[in-house]
């Protein structure tokens, strides 16, 4: 609507307000009411409220979107055509000796006139309001009463969302119940139990959660058993970006309801380190390798080679990457760290500064059954990619390892401490150029394979989802998190070092399991069964992240360590056993590679192995 026309609309609601004031002046004093009468008082006050509307402009705002400021913004502009006009007329008393208006009739009509103003926009932005929400939205409360919850929810009722309708509070604290908040019921945990009120979300604050998660609140997990879906609201101080859009906040994943806060790690002063260089990153196209490829490209290398011998992931990868980054260069090429020729001829080639070393087989069962795989993989892998990186001078060598490989009960924490071993033992050898830096994580939610999508697979089929032991603990990490780790050990490591993560508490797969099943709408061991089905070959009830014998020393980060590893071998000796066991992989020798690797990790005492069964049938 053209902003003359509002203002139309503001001068006719005014002109009835004059009427109204003069009206009701004339029937408090007894005097004659003539309806059709406009004197020049009339028109006087008419006329000063036209140059205040057009001083203050409150006619230029889209009406729809009127608030609180423009609800004061119509007050100062009424108060000022008063006080104007009251100036006015004592003027006018001075000069001829009685008042042309009486001073009631102005603040009668100003009275008048803002309510009658306000009221126009308010219906104007509800019936807009109304016409316009989908009939698919919300209708939320707001979890807790505490300033920054009532601060979201003051943002998001002005914020007019057209996604969610908030319609009270919950909270968990008595004396807050019965109250209420801009109008708004408070209601107790009991009482949606209770079936009493419906709602059909919750939306809680980023600072709510994270006290939820701190003091082990159980409030989430009965909201979810009540099947309300659960939203997160930003953080407080990002309402004022005005990128943010507050109808597509998102519901909460299971990383929200890990008890430990996400760790961001500071990387700007990683810029000096990759920017500008070639950077080659084994893996690439796996969950660990195609995110540190992701978050490399803000540090702007000047080419980043992507190595994998899985053609059809490594053809999505690239096909993100060239939708998404256009201005990344960078090279696709399929081949297998086990070909160390192949991989010579890419170094050769291509001249790499740095090396990011996640390929590996990781799956914990499926190794116990290919033993001689998973070592010519884990170590005869890495130990191509790692001699390739001294013969070419290569800046920084990083290589994922995993918390596995910390006491190893299985065939793939040994291998993956075999190549550990043999990484910190290239740093004895003589004129040495490159920084070896190993890193240690545990367990990455959502990666290939992993507990997650495993459990959504199982949940979308109905159930039931299979957990091994009900005492099972892990170590838990996002994929974020861990290549931001990875990155930044990266630039802190001289050469040597293992560093690992304070990943704070370990988290029960049961109730992970749990919490994945309430996240899905449904109820755990009503709509979801869960079993039980004992541990696999290989697989520890709990995850160290340290041996027994290391010890740590601080870094300048609080959440990163370094161990400091010991592995009770001369270096001939060392370098002995790496060979022979070397030498056993490549002829595929399973028997003797096994009983080389036991002494290379003495941790790792399995007397029997599924891979020498299987080869004796």
């Amino acid at each position: 609507m053209p902003r003359g026309g509002i203002l139309l609309i503001d001068l006719i609601i005014s002109f009835v307000s004059v009427k109204l004031a003069f009206i009701l002046v004339a029937t408090i004093t007894n005097a004659p009411i003539d309806l059709l009468r406009l004197g020049w008082p009339f028109w006087t006050i008419l006329g000063v409220q036209l140059v205040f509307f057009l001083v203050f402009k409150s006619y230029m705002g889209l009406v729809r979107y009127s608030n609180f400021r423009d609800a004061i913004n119509l007050l100062k502009e009424t108060a000022a055509c008063v006080l104007a006009l009251l100036l006015a007329d004592m003027i006018y008393l001075i000069a001829v000796g009685e008042k042309a208006i009486l001073d009631t009739t102005l603040v009668i009509y100003g009275i008048i006139a803002f309510l009658l103003l306000f009221l126009f926009r308010v219906t104007i932005k509800r019936i807009y309001e109304f016409i316009s929400l989908p009939r698919t939205s919300h209708f939320a409360y707001v979890l807790g009463t505490a300033p920054d919850d009532v601060a979201m929810a003051s943002g998001l009722i002005s914020q007019n969302s057209t996604r969610f309708s908030i319609a009270g509070f919950v909270d968990d604290q008595p004396k807050s119940w019965n109250k209420r908040v801009f109008n708004l019921p408070i209601y107790s945990l009991k009482t949606l139990q209770e079936g009493k009120v419906k709602a059909d979300a919750i939306i809680v604050s980023d600072q709510k959660l994270k006290k939820l998660q701190s003091d082990n609140n159980t409030i989430l997990s009965q909201l979810l058993d009540l099947q309300y879906r659960i939203f997160k609201l930003p953080k407080l101080q990002d309402w004022g970006d005005p990128e943010l859009d507050y109808n597509n906040l998102k519901e909460i994943r299971i990383e929200d309801l890990l008890q430990r806060s996400p760790i961001k790690l500071n990387n700007k002063r990683l810029s000096t380190l990759y920017e500008n260089k070639t950077v080659l990153v084994t893996g690439a196209a796996g969950s660990i390798g195609s995110e540190i490829v992701r978050q490399l490209i803000p540090f702007k290398p000047r080419k980043i080679l992507l190595i994998d011998q899985a053609e059809t992931p490594l053809h999505i990868l690239t096909l993100e990457l060239s939708k998404d980054f256009p201005e990344i260069d960078y090279e696709k090429i399929i081949a297998d760290v086990r070909n160390k020729k192949r991989i010579e001829q890419i170094f050769e080639l291509f001249r790499p500064q740095v090396v990011f070393h996640a390929a590996a087989y990781k799956h914990v069962p499926m190794m116990e059954a290919n033993a001689i795989e998973s070592l010519s993989v884990n170590f005869q892998g890495t130990r191509n990619v790692s001699e390739l990186a001294c013969q070419f001078n290569i800046e920084r060598f990083v290589f994922v390892s995993t918390d596995k490989a910390v006491n190893p009960t299985n065939i793939m924490g040994a291998t993956k401490r075999t190549a550990e071993l043999f990484i910190q033992s290239l740093t004895y050898r003589k004129n040495i150029q490159t920084a070896f830096i190993t890193t240690r994580f545990g367990n990455v939610l959502g990666s290939n394979g992993s507990v997650i999508p495993h459990f959504k697979k199982q949940i979308a089929e109905g159930g039931p989802i299979t957990v091994t032991h009900p005492d099972i603990i892990r170590y838990f990490m996002t994929i974020d998190e861990a290549c931001q780790l990875v990155l930044e050990a990266g630039g802190m490591g001289h050469g040597g070092e293992i560093f690992v993560f304070d990943m704070g508490s370990p988290v029960k797969i049961m109730n992970l399991a749990k919490h994945m099943i309430r996240l899905s709408g449904l109820r755990p061991d009503r709509d979801i069964k869960i079993e039980i089905t004992g541990l696999r070959p290989g697989e520890k009830l709990f995850e160290e992240l340290l041996a027994d014998k290391e010890a740590t020393l601080t870094t300048h980060h609080e959440k990163i360590m370094i161990a400091k590893a010991n592995n009770n071998f001369e270096k001939h000796e060392l370098s002995l056993l790496l060979n022979n066991l070397l030498e056993s992989v490549r002829g595929y020798e399973c028997k003797e590679a096994l009983t080389i690797l036991k002494k290379l990790v003495p941790e790792y005492h399995k007397e029997d192995h599924p891979s020498l069964n299987k080869i004796a049938k």
